[in-house]
C-alpha cells in the first residue's frame, strides 16, 4: 500500500517526510506543476496515476492522501485567455480523486478551504472566551478610515498571491495608510496593531501540540524573514490548548497550525488557523517530530 503526496516538485516538506521514511513505506509523489510528466485516467473501475518513470498507482493500492502544496504548472505555452479555465479543470480533477477517497486523507479541500477562512474563524473565535485584536472585514469606506485613526494593519483576506503571466505577486500583512480609493467591490481585512513580546506558531495534530515561541525582528509579519529569527519550545496555557484542539475539532481538522502573539501584558491573542500550514522549518530548528506525527497519522 502507498501514502500518495499530491504537492509540487519544489515542496521541501513532502521531499523530508519521504526521505525519512522511504525505507518504511511506499510513496507516490504527484507534483502538480509537472502533471504532464503524469498520465491520470479515472473510468468505472477507479482511477491510476503513471509518472514519467512508468509506475503506475490504483487507487485501491493507497492506504492514505498527503494534500501538501499543489502549484499550477508553467502555462506559458496557452494563451493567457485560457489560463483560467485550465487551472480550474486541474483543481476539478484533483478535487474529485481526492473528495472521493474513503480512506485517510490530510486534509480534504473542502475542509481546508472553509477552515482557512478568514471570515469564518474569526466568527468562530467571537464565540470562544480568546482575545482577538480589534478587526474588521468588509467594504466600507467608512470603516477603512476609522482605522486610520489609530495604528492598525491590513492583511490579506484570501490566498494572498496573484498570477501574471509567468510571474507572481505576493501580498503580505502591511501597515495600514490613509487613503480614499474605492473598496466597495474589493473587501478588506483590517486589524488593530498590538504591540508584542513575542509571537507563536502551534501545531496541532490530533492530541499532540507544538508551541513555539518565535523572536524576530519584523515586528509585522514574521513570515518575511525565517532564517534571522530566534526559536524556543514554549508552554502554552491550557485555555490556549483546548481553543486549538476544540477549532480543529470544529473544522474536522486532524491538523493545523496557530499564530497567536503574546503583547506586553503576557495576553495570549489568537490571530489565524492555517490548516495546511509550514512546519518543516521549525522541526529543523528545534529537533521536533512533527513528521513523525504525521506520518503515523497517515498510517492509521
Amino acid at each position: 500500500m502507498y501514502i500518495l503526496i499530491i504537492t509540487s516538485s519544489y515542496d521541501q516538506t513532502s521531499t523530508h517526510i519521504i526521505n525519512k521514511y522511504f525505507n518504511e513505506t511506499n510513496f507516490f509523489r504527484l507534483n502538480i506543476d509537472k502533471i504532464s510528466n503524469y498520465i491520470i485516467n479515472i473510468d468505472g473501475a477507479g482511477w491510476t496515476i503513471i509518472d514519467e518513470n512508468n509506475n503506475k498507482l490504483h487507487n485501491n493500492e493507497i492506504k492514505s492522501i498527503y494534500y501538501r502544496k499543489p502549484v499550477f504548472p508553467n502555462l506559458e505555452n496557452y494563451k493567457p485567455i485560457y489560463h483560467s479555465l485550465i487551472k480550474k479543470d486541474i483543481l476539478t480533477l484533483i478535487k474529485g480523486l481526492i473528495e472521493t477517497f474513503p480512506r485517510t486523507v490530510l486534509t480534504k479541500p473542502s475542509i481546508l478551504e472553509i477552515s482557512e477562512n478568514k471570515v469564518n474563524q474569526l466568527i468562530y473565535a467571537s464565540h470562544y472566551d480568546i482575545k482577538t485584536p480589534k478587526s474588521y472585514i468588509g467594504n466600507s469606506l467608512s470603516e477603512y478610515k476609522k482605522f486610520c485613526k489609530f495604528k492598525s494593519i491590513i492583511k490579506p483576506l484570501s490566498k494572498a498571491k496573484i498570477t501574471n503571466d509567468n510571474s507572481i505577486e505576493v501580498f503580505h500583512t502591511n501597515y495600514l495608510r490613509k487613503c480614499d480609493v474605492d473598496i466597495s467591490l474589493t473587501p478588506i481585512y483590517l486589524q488593530e496593531y498590538i504591540e508584542k513580546l513575542f509571537e507563536v506558531r502551534i501545531i496541532c495534530i490530533n492530541d499532540e501540540i507544538y508551541s513555539v515561541k518565535i523572536q524576530c525582528k519584523n515586528k509585522l509579519d514574521w513570515r518575511r524573514d525565517y532564517i534571522n529569527h530566534e526559536y524556543e519550545i514554549i508552554d502554552c496555557p491550557d485555555n490556549i490548548k483546548s481553543f486549538c484542539h476544540n477549532m480543529l475539532k470544529h473544522y474536522s481538522l486532524k491538523f493545523g497550525a496557530f499564530d497567536f502573539i503574546v503583547n506586553k501584558q503576557g495576553s495570549w491573542i489568537f490571530l489565524e488557523l492555517n490548516p495546511n500550514g509550514q512546519w518543516l522549518w521549525l522541526e529543523l530548528s528545534l529537533q521536533l517530530d512533527i513528521s513523525n506525527q504525521i506520518y503515523k497519522l497517515l498510517n492509521t
